[in-house]
């Protein structure tokens, strides 16, 4: 069965460039995917494990530089405790304190109070950093109820100068309470340190306090002071004095509620973008419980473009890899088309050899592909086998029969046709006299004039018999005015053999007799399996060759052709030619006679039938001249 006409098809470019398309975005685009996806999540990896490793060392740092303050407030309370200081003795315990603040510079001072909240020692040497005048007045020093068993972290107070957080703990000798001890670390010292951790990595660090009324900056590298400029004082507590986020002036900080925390972290950090002037910060905090009841948030944050040259160069791979899947992609493309071209062009071809267009055919050139380059070959000595065998088939005739049946199989059929005979005047006189080469180079040119006007008429081409030419209208094309086409050829090969006349006056100037009859034909395929000819029979054909003979009996000798018609012809087109009758003659095979007329021109056209005979009049006076 053959494949539905017109039905929708995929071309051989876009079937190619598709599947060559998707097998390399298949296979490089999984392959990129799955090492760009690694490759950020390493990359990732890495820089969260680096803010980790950046955090943990701030909390260690953090450690190291206040758990001092514990270890003094511990070493106080074994030796009052093993009765090796004496709180009477003021000399000795400041200098004991003085010793072991030696070892801790970062502690601000320490006092020490008796059972009746009378400071015994407070450490006080003007001009130098470490220490600071922990006093209180009103009576308010540490008691047996207020002052924590052990050691530990109270709340943070501030001072006129400076806010402090403070290690609190209860002295005890044989079980019997004796007074208190308290020492200090100032913020100003502390965020010295979160300074010098920062700048270590490249990262500004700090540390949050909760307060009752939202938090607050406990240390930041902007609350450092120049300790060489101040100068303890004794001063009252009072409230804490720590500055809101909002008010503190640091605008990443201010923004640090606002952040957006859609970044993954971990169960110890959390992870958070702040956007500050276009540019996203990226902040790591941590919650720490260890230094009072309140807990502490320390962090770090950074500008992501400071950490962008990681995933600047990432992308960067990343965007190499997708050019180069995308240029595969494209060479994939024009691959398809370097194949499919050749093909797509024989497809084209192959359609105008089925439409017998043997002219135009457009055949590609070799192709570097070998099964490509045969194919092409084989066309090639294909394609000149069919241009050799149509000089010898009707090729208009085969055109129209496969445009309306689409194969050779056509039925014979009875349809009422027109037929024309024309046959060359002294042809076999000429032909004696003429070498045979020169005789059918004339009848060559003869016949390409005669078949060229039957064919612009749409007539059909039976057979070459001899000199004459046998032609017919109607099959297997039906236009309703078959017989006035075959008229206006019979006019035009009359006018191309006048033209060729003047054009060459050298060669022999033939003159044609031509007949044209219509009537009912057998018309189809007709003769053996191994022989057919698509060709009309029936007693018009015999009618229309008798006709043909009767034109040398009114040849008048002159005219480039002698065009006589049947009574039939007149009938069909008697409103648009002109015709002269001849008479009826009796033909072989016919009992009735038949009525001839002779064609002169197209009706309404005198003038013109004028001017045509008057050249022929005047040749044939030129010959009586002579």
């Amino acid at each position: 069965m053959r494949a539905r006409r017109g039905s929708a098809r995929i071309t051989l470019t876009v079937l190619l460039s598709t599947a060559i398309g998707v097998l390399i975005f298949l296979s490089v685009g999984t392959v990129l995917a799955i090492t760009a996806g690694a490759n950020f999540r390493n990359t990732f990896e890495l820089m969260r494990g680096s803010g980790e490793l950046t955090m943990g060392n701030l909390e260690t740092s953090l450690s190291d530089y206040i758990e001092p303050a514990r270890d003094l407030a511990e070493h106080i309370v074994q030796l009052v405790a093993d009765g090796l200081i004496d709180l009477k003795d003021k000399q000795q315990v400041e200098t004991m304190l003085l010793a072991a603040l030696g070892a801790a510079p970062q502690i601000s001072g320490a006092v020490i109070w008796d059972r009746e909240r009378r400071p015994v020692a407070v450490l006080e040497e003007d001009g130098v950093p470490r220490t600071f005048r922990f006093d209180t007045v009103d009576n308010q020093g540490l008691t047996a109820e207020t002052a924590p068993r052990a050691p530990r972290w109270s709340e943070p107070i501030s001072l006129e100068n400076g806010t402090f957080i403070i290690m609190e703990t209860a002295l005890y000798r044989d079980g019997e309470y004796v007074g208190a001890f308290a020492t200090g670390i100032d913020t100003a010292h502390l965020s010295s340190l979160v300074q010098r951790i920062g700048n270590e990595l490249g990262m500004t660090a700090f540390i949050l306090y909760e307060a009752a009324d939202g938090e607050r900056v406990l240390a930041h590298p902007d609350m450092q002071v120049d300790d060489t400029d101040w100068v303890p004082a004794p001063m009252p507590l009072r409230d804490l004095q720590l500055e809101t986020l909002a008010a503190f002036g640091d605008p990443i900080l201010a923004a640090y509620p606002e952040r957006d925390s859609g970044l993954p972290g971990s169960a110890s950090y959390d992870y958070g973008i702040v956007e500050r002037n276009g540019e996203d910060y990226l902040i790591l905090t941590r919650e720490i419980s260890d230094y009072g009841p309140t807990p502490w948030r320390i962090g770090i944050y950074t500008n992501t473009e400071d950490i962008g040259d990681q995933f600047r160069r990432l992308i960067g791979s990343t965007a190499v890899g997708l050019g180069i899947m995308v240029l595969a992609i494209l060479l994939g493309f024009l691959l398809a088309r370097y194949l499919a071209r050749p093909i797509i062009q024989l497809s084209k071809a192959e359609a105008q050899v089925g439409a017998l267009d043997l002219d135009n055919i457009e055949i590609p050139k070799a192709s570097a592909i070998r099964e490509i380059n045969d194919q092409i070959t084989a066309f090639h000595r294909m394609l000149d086998g069919l241009r050799t065998f149509e000089t010898y088939v009707p090729k208009a005739l085969v055109k129209r029969i496969i445009s309306q049946s689409g194969s050779g199989a056509i039925e014979s059929t009875e349809s009422n046709l027109t037929l024309m005979f024309t046959d060359i005047i002294g042809y076999s006189k000429m032909a004696e006299r003429r070498p045979p080469g020169d005789v059918a180079r004339l009848l060559n040119e003869h016949f390409t004039v005669v078949d060229r006007c039957i064919e612009t008429e749409g007539g059909t081409i039976d057979k070459y018999i001899g000199d004459s030419v046998m032609a017919f209208w109607g099959a297997p094309d039906t236009p309703g005015d078959h017989a006035a086409r075959a008229c206006r050829a019979a006019l035009m090969i009359k006018q191309r053999l006048r033209d060729a006349k003047k054009t060459k006056p050298d060669d022999p100037q033939l003159r044609i007799k031509i007949a044209i009859h219509c009537g009912p034909l057998i018309v189809g395929n007709i003769g053996a399996p191994g022989r057919i000819n698509y060709t009309v029979v029936g007693d018009t054909v015999n009618t229309c060759q008798r006709m043909e003979k009767l034109c040398g009996e009114i040849d008048d000798g002159i005219s480039a052709a002698t065009i006589v018609v049947s009574e039939e012809i007149t009938r069909e087109v008697e409103d648009r030619f002109c015709f002269t009758p001849v008479g009826s003659f009796h033909v072989k095979g016919k009992t009735r006679p038949v009525n001839v007329f002779k064609l002169e021109g197209e009706a309404g056209d005198a003038a013109t039938k004028r001017r045509q005979l008057l050249p022929e009049i005047q040749d044939k006076a030129a010959d009586q001249a002579l």
